[in-house]
């Protein structure tokens, strides 16, 4: 398997992926929020990544884009993962575990500290995410201010220390 920046060339087989990736979830649309999040000035190219498999096809893609930590008096820029896909053929292989340690290899090489994504605590805690509001960050549509299922990872450790606010994860 190669993990390697995704091309424009690859977006509409991307598309595919992320399509028949989510095609027994409720998150309807997951494909076309990927094309909408090329469209903003958060994206960066070198966090969107994809995974081939021995003969070309792609069966992963994940994307890190900026997000904004609002606090009390300043705002933080730090990292949103969404979404990230694994071709249903490919499940349990490691392939989710492996583009998300070389996407933050190369987040942390570019500075970036930290990482939220919005996801199942099950699934996300075995990468080291922790509840957000465990650091004080709550998502901004928690009105228990114990949403499990919003998550943060420290790149750095102690990254998020000082930085409680709200976050606008969509």
């Amino acid at each position: 398997m190669i993990i390697r920046q995704e091309q424009p060339a690859d977006y509409d087989e991307v598309y595919e992926l992320v399509k028949i990736s989510f095609a027994t979830s409720t998150n309807e649309g997951e494909w076309d929020y990927l094309n909408e999040v090329r469209k903003k000035s958060t994206f960066i190219p070198e966090l969107s990544l994809v995974a081939e498999n021995d003969v070309g096809k792609l069966i992963g893609q994940i994307v890190l884009y900026k997000t904004n930590i609002t606090a009390s008096d300043k705002i933080y820029t730090e990292l949103l993962l969404s979404p990230i896909s694994v071709h249903p053929d490919f499940f349990r292989r490691g392939i989710a575990r492996a583009m998300m340690s070389e996407a933050f290899r190369i987040a942390k090489t570019m500075g970036f500290t930290s990482i939220f994504l919005c996801g199942d605590p099950a699934f996300y805690h075995k990468f080291g995410f922790k509840a957000s509001y465990q650091y004080g960050i709550f998502h901004i549509s928690d009105t228990t201010k114990k949403a499990e299922w919003c998550m943060a990872l420290e790149l750095t450790p102690g990254a998020l220390t000082g930085k409680a606010g709200t976050i606008n994860i969509q």
